[in-house]
Protein backbone atom coordinates (compact mmCIF):
# COMPACT_ATOMS: atom_id res chain seq x y z
CA UNK A 1 0.00 0.00 0.00
CA UNK A 2 1.77 3.45 -0.67
CA UNK A 3 2.25 5.83 1.84
CA UNK A 4 1.09 2.71 4.07
CA UNK A 5 -2.60 3.79 2.89
CA UNK A 6 -5.16 1.82 5.10
CA UNK A 7 -8.83 0.69 3.83
CA UNK A 8 -9.99 0.32 6.82
CA UNK A 9 -13.24 2.20 5.97
CA UNK A 10 -13.69 0.44 2.73
CA UNK A 11 -13.47 -3.00 4.33
CA UNK A 12 -15.86 -2.19 7.24
CA UNK A 13 -17.96 -0.79 4.53
CA UNK A 14 -18.00 -3.61 2.25
CA UNK A 15 -18.40 -6.32 5.53
CA UNK A 16 -21.66 -4.65 6.10
CA UNK A 17 -22.37 -4.23 2.32
CA UNK A 18 -21.79 -8.06 2.11
CA UNK A 19 -24.40 -8.51 5.31
CA UNK A 20 -26.84 -6.46 3.99
CA UNK A 21 -27.29 -8.61 0.01
CA UNK A 22 -27.14 -11.79 2.66
CA UNK A 23 -30.12 -9.99 4.50
CA UNK A 24 -32.64 -9.50 1.25
CA UNK A 25 -31.52 -12.25 -0.35
CA UNK A 26 -32.96 -14.84 2.27
CA UNK A 27 -35.60 -11.87 3.04
CA UNK A 28 -36.75 -12.63 -1.34
CA UNK A 29 -36.25 -16.52 -0.30
CA UNK A 30 -38.39 -16.83 3.08
CA UNK A 31 -40.77 -14.49 1.12
CA UNK A 32 -40.90 -16.90 -1.99
CA UNK A 33 -41.75 -20.40 1.18
CA UNK A 34 -38.79 -21.90 -0.05
CA UNK A 35 -37.04 -25.07 2.55
CA UNK A 36 -34.59 -22.89 4.34
CA UNK A 37 -31.41 -25.30 2.66
CA UNK A 38 -30.69 -22.04 0.07
CA UNK A 39 -30.85 -19.47 2.22
CA UNK A 40 -28.88 -20.95 4.90
CA UNK A 41 -26.29 -21.58 2.47
CA UNK A 42 -25.95 -17.57 1.58
CA UNK A 43 -22.92 -15.95 2.90
CA UNK A 44 -19.88 -13.38 1.23
CA UNK A 45 -16.61 -12.80 2.00
CA UNK A 46 -14.45 -9.87 1.08
CA UNK A 47 -10.97 -10.67 0.47
CA UNK A 48 -8.17 -8.36 -0.31
CA UNK A 49 -5.79 -8.94 -2.94
CA UNK A 50 -3.07 -6.88 -5.02
CA UNK A 51 -5.53 -5.05 -6.77
CA UNK A 52 -7.51 -4.09 -3.75
CA UNK A 53 -10.82 -5.59 -2.01
CA UNK A 54 -13.35 -8.45 -3.78
CA UNK A 55 -16.48 -9.00 -2.09
CA UNK A 56 -17.75 -12.61 -3.35
CA UNK A 57 -20.93 -14.40 -2.65
CA UNK A 58 -21.82 -18.00 -2.19
CA UNK A 59 -24.71 -20.70 -1.99
CA UNK A 60 -25.57 -23.90 -2.84
CA UNK A 61 -24.93 -25.48 -6.02
CA UNK A 62 -28.61 -25.05 -7.07
CA UNK A 63 -28.62 -21.48 -6.27
CA UNK A 64 -27.74 -20.06 -9.80
CA UNK A 65 -30.67 -22.09 -11.17
CA UNK A 66 -33.26 -20.52 -8.73
CA UNK A 67 -31.55 -17.58 -9.03
CA UNK A 68 -31.46 -17.19 -13.11
CA UNK A 69 -34.40 -19.57 -13.41
CA UNK A 70 -34.81 -22.75 -16.16
CA UNK A 71 -36.41 -22.36 -19.24
CA UNK A 72 -38.92 -24.86 -19.86
CA UNK A 73 -39.10 -26.69 -23.27
CA UNK A 74 -42.43 -24.81 -23.77
CA UNK A 75 -41.95 -21.51 -21.37
CA UNK A 76 -38.81 -19.36 -21.50
CA UNK A 77 -37.77 -17.89 -17.95
CA UNK A 78 -36.18 -14.61 -17.67
CA UNK A 79 -34.36 -13.13 -14.62
CA UNK A 80 -33.06 -9.42 -13.37
CA UNK A 81 -29.07 -9.51 -13.87
CA UNK A 82 -26.58 -7.50 -11.85
CA UNK A 83 -27.45 -3.70 -14.01
CA UNK A 84 -31.24 -4.39 -13.65
CA UNK A 85 -32.21 -5.55 -17.01
CA UNK A 86 -34.25 -8.03 -18.04
CA UNK A 87 -32.42 -11.59 -19.42
CA UNK A 88 -32.73 -15.02 -20.92
CA UNK A 89 -32.25 -17.49 -18.47
CA UNK A 90 -29.10 -19.54 -19.20
CA UNK A 91 -30.58 -22.67 -18.18
CA UNK A 92 -33.31 -25.01 -19.85
CA UNK A 93 -34.44 -28.41 -20.20
CA UNK A 94 -34.17 -29.42 -23.31
CA UNK A 95 -36.67 -31.81 -25.88
CA UNK A 96 -34.52 -35.22 -25.57
CA UNK A 97 -35.10 -38.17 -23.54
CA UNK A 98 -33.88 -37.95 -20.00
CA UNK A 99 -33.36 -34.27 -19.72
CA UNK A 100 -36.54 -32.73 -20.52
CA UNK A 101 -37.57 -32.44 -17.10
CA UNK A 102 -35.94 -32.59 -13.38
CA UNK A 103 -36.17 -36.30 -11.35
CA UNK A 104 -39.64 -37.62 -10.20
CA UNK A 105 -37.67 -38.24 -6.95
CA UNK A 106 -36.24 -34.79 -6.45
CA UNK A 107 -40.17 -33.82 -5.92
CA UNK A 108 -40.97 -36.41 -3.36
CA UNK A 109 -39.69 -34.38 -0.29
CA UNK A 110 -40.96 -31.21 -1.78
CA UNK A 111 -44.35 -33.02 -2.07
CA UNK A 112 -44.58 -34.08 1.72
CA UNK A 113 -43.12 -30.68 2.67
CA UNK A 114 -46.03 -28.95 0.70
CA UNK A 115 -48.56 -31.45 1.92
CA UNK A 116 -49.85 -33.04 -1.09
CA UNK A 117 -50.66 -36.66 -0.67
CA UNK A 118 -53.04 -38.24 -3.02
CA UNK A 119 -55.90 -40.12 -1.54
CA UNK A 120 -58.16 -42.82 -3.22
CA UNK A 121 -62.07 -42.36 -3.34
CA UNK A 122 -62.20 -43.91 -0.17
CA UNK A 123 -59.88 -41.28 1.20
CA UNK A 124 -56.65 -43.50 2.24
CA UNK A 125 -53.26 -42.43 1.20
CA UNK A 126 -51.83 -43.33 -2.36
CA UNK A 127 -48.19 -43.23 -3.58
CA UNK A 128 -46.85 -40.24 -4.50
CA UNK A 129 -45.03 -41.23 -7.62
CA UNK A 130 -47.77 -40.66 -10.16
CA UNK A 131 -48.12 -37.35 -8.82
CA UNK A 132 -44.62 -36.76 -8.44
CA UNK A 133 -43.70 -37.78 -12.00
CA UNK A 134 -46.97 -35.66 -13.01
CA UNK A 135 -45.63 -31.94 -10.98
CA UNK A 136 -42.20 -33.02 -12.83
CA UNK A 137 -43.32 -32.95 -16.33
CA UNK A 138 -45.20 -29.48 -15.68
CA UNK A 139 -41.81 -28.35 -14.02
CA UNK A 140 -40.09 -29.55 -17.95
CA UNK A 141 -42.80 -27.90 -19.70
CA UNK A 142 -43.06 -24.47 -17.71
CA UNK A 143 -39.43 -24.09 -16.16
CA UNK A 144 -38.61 -22.67 -13.13
CA UNK A 145 -39.65 -18.93 -12.51
CA UNK A 146 -36.24 -17.02 -11.37
CA UNK A 147 -36.12 -15.55 -7.89
CA UNK A 148 -32.78 -13.23 -8.69
CA UNK A 149 -32.77 -13.50 -5.31
CA UNK A 150 -29.06 -11.67 -4.95
CA UNK A 151 -29.18 -9.73 -8.26
CA UNK A 152 -32.52 -8.03 -7.34
CA UNK A 153 -30.79 -6.98 -4.27
CA UNK A 154 -26.94 -5.92 -5.53
CA UNK A 155 -29.18 -4.03 -9.07
CA UNK A 156 -31.29 -1.77 -6.43
CA UNK A 157 -28.51 -1.32 -4.47
CA UNK A 158 -25.27 -0.74 -6.55
CA UNK A 159 -25.79 3.45 -7.34
CA UNK A 160 -26.03 3.42 -3.54
CA UNK A 161 -23.04 1.35 -3.36
CA UNK A 162 -20.89 3.45 -5.87
CA UNK A 163 -21.57 6.69 -3.71
CA UNK A 164 -20.82 5.25 -0.49
CA UNK A 165 -17.86 3.15 -1.63
CA UNK A 166 -16.53 6.66 -2.41
CA UNK A 167 -17.04 8.25 0.44
CA UNK A 168 -15.13 5.33 2.20
CA UNK A 169 -12.31 5.79 0.49
CA UNK A 170 -12.32 9.57 1.05
CA UNK A 171 -12.30 9.06 4.90
CA UNK A 172 -9.52 6.34 4.56
CA UNK A 173 -7.56 8.68 2.03
CA UNK A 174 -8.11 11.95 4.58
CA UNK A 175 -7.25 10.06 8.02
CA UNK A 176 -3.74 8.37 6.02
CA UNK A 177 -2.93 12.49 4.72
CA UNK A 178 -3.09 13.39 8.32
CA UNK A 179 -1.69 10.60 9.78
CA UNK A 180 1.36 11.44 7.26
CA UNK A 181 1.15 14.78 7.91
CA UNK A 182 1.40 14.51 11.74
CA UNK A 183 4.73 12.57 11.60
CA UNK A 184 6.00 14.95 9.25
CA UNK A 185 5.50 18.05 11.26
CA UNK A 186 8.08 15.69 13.82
Amino acid sequence: MPFGLKYDSIENYLKSYGKYIVRQARGILKNHKSSGKLSSSLRYKVVEDKDGFDIKFYASKYAAYINKGVSGTRNKRYFIDKDGKRKLSPFSYKNSKGHSQPPSSALDKWSIRKGLAPRSKGGKFKGRKSLTFLIARSIGKKGIPALSFYTQPLSYSYNVFKKELVKHFKQDVLKSVKMVSKNWKR
